[in-house]
């Protein structure tokens, strides 16, 4: 996989991809790896090009989503301000990953801040489909059947 394919850069001008390219580091982690923890500094992003991630969410009970989709991204939590992520992510298999600083990553939507509002609108949808996942699944756990309330 190339960056170029990821549907997160899709629609951002070749000059801001190779300068995104260039902060990337491609990187492989074993199965049972801790990759981000909930609750700690959130300072990169992850673009997952193959293997499984579990993605477990603990507050009381828990939830666990195996993610193997190319170009997933993991720990989005670093491009918000609260800065914190929100789930842990665990390989559930060996993975390959890019990882992207996102210290470095600001800077260049600092210079390019067109491409950073593309960008932040893509994370926007990740954020508004996870969560409607979760709400989906939290309330098929439950017992009685009750309205979804989304705000």
């Amino acid at each position: 996989m190339i960056i170029t394919e990821i549907e997160l850069f899709k629609g951002i001008d070749v000059d801001v991809i190779n300068e995104i390219a260039g902060i990337c580091s491609e990187e492989t982690y074993s199965k049972d790896t801790l990759l981000c923890e909930k609750g700690q500094k959130a300072n990169f992003m992850y673009i997952l090009e193959e293997g499984t991630v579990d993605q477990v969410i603990k507050n009381g009970g828990s939830i666990v989503y195996k993610h193997s989709d190319p170009g997933l991204v993991l720990g989005w939590s670093a491009m918000f301000e609260s800065g914190v992520y929100t789930a842990s992510a665990i390989c559930a298999t060996d993975i390959k990953v890019f990882k992207i600083e996102k210290d470095k990553l600001n800077r260049i939507f600092d210079q390019h801040p067109k491409a950073g509002l593309i960008i932040l609108k893509k994370l926007g949808r990740v954020v508004t489909q996870r969560l409607g996942n979760a709400y989906r699944d939290l309330l098929s756990a439950g017992k009685e059947k009750t309205e979804a309330s989304y705000g």
